[in-house]
């Protein structure tokens, strides 16, 4: 039976709406590590991470300080997805079953972002950031930083394997040593506040570490009834696209500059198209958006593999 002009409308507001109210529910993760940084053109170059003024007694003229030459460009990328719904199914009153296709479309577009940021942190040990080392290196050296490394290792007395002793002591190395990193101006990035340090670390791990890293990072008592020192009050999450058990990270998420960057060019939208396309049997929607994903600030994200 042909459609009529009313139905094929009906089913397009019908598909732009299981699809908004799906992309309205959505709680991506992405910035909560990432910071987000609104791109104005094809690429944006980050020059200034890293550069930190420091005060100075005003003796004579001022000293203008100028940014470092860091060449750091992330170029977006742009993203689609696309589904076909039958204009059969909408004259047979089918809809229903298009529901958790649509919906499903609307979950691709809204936390493919989270996706991009860990494969882009699992990167990190092989790929440059704004100083010209590894986001994750052993001796990253900007102005009068001094050489620093957020790379660290951890013996395990069976091998790869943690116990959950070991897990906590090797999190209290990488939190210390997250606390102890330098600015260009050699001045601790971590400043004493009325707050905590570093506000709620965030240690993130694979699924088959995450039991051993929740029962180290929440023990008040080891297996003689001693206290254990937990420095910093962490979080533990398990990330299912980190899949190296033997290796977790550290992250620093307070303030507004985080261990990644989310790069956003063009949000996510949608069109349906083809109702009124006598040629074709299947009403178009169409999801794009423009973005990427790249690396922030390496002295708050701290890498740690047990050997």
């Amino acid at each position: 039976m042909a459609l009529t002009t009313a139905q094929l409308a009906t089913a397009s507001r019908l598909i732009t709406s299981v699809f908004d109210k799906s992309v309205r529910a959505a709680s991506p993760f992405y910035p909560r590590i990432a910071t987000v940084v609104a791109s104005e053109s094809a690429e944006e170059k980050y020059a200034w991470l890293g550069d930190m003024p420091g005060m100075r007694e005003w003796l004579g003229e001022r000293i203008f300080k100028q940014l470092r030459a860091a060449d750091y460009e992330l170029k977006n990328k742009h993203w689609e997805n696309s589904l076909l719904v039958s204009k059969t199914d909408i004259a047979d009153a089918r809809m229903l079953k298009y529901k958790m296709l649509i919906e499903g479309l609307a979950a691709e577009g809204t936390y493919h972002p989270d996706e991009l940021l860990f494969t882009t942190m699992v990167a990190g040990e092989s790929t440059a950031c704004f100083d010209g080392q590894f986001f994750y290196d052993t001796d990253h050296s900007w102005g009068d930083s001094g050489t620093q490394s957020n790379d660290l290792t951890y013996a395990a007395a069976t091998g790869t394997v943690p116990t959950s002793a070991e897990f906590r002591a090797a999190y209290n190395q990488a939190y210390a040593a997250m606390l102890a990193f330098k600015g260009d101006n050699g001045k601790p990035l971590v400043r004493p506040t009325q707050a905590q340090q570093v506000e709620r670390p965030l240690v993130t791990v694979t699924p088959t570490l995450y039991p051993t890293a929740l029962e180290a990072l929440s023990a008040r008592f080891d297996t003689n009834g001693n206290p254990v020192v937990i420095m910093g009050n962490p979080e533990v999450l398990p990330i299912a696209y980190l899949t190296d058990a033997t290796k977790f990270h550290v992250h620093d998420t307070s303030g507004p500059l985080k261990p990644l960057i989310f790069q956003e060019r063009e949000p996510l939208s949608r069109q349906v198209k083809g109702a009124d396309d006598l040629e074709t049997k299947d009403l178009k929607l169409m999801t794009e958006a423009r973005y990427n994903a790249g690396y922030g600030a390496w002295w708050k994200s701290v890498l740690t593999t047990f050997t």
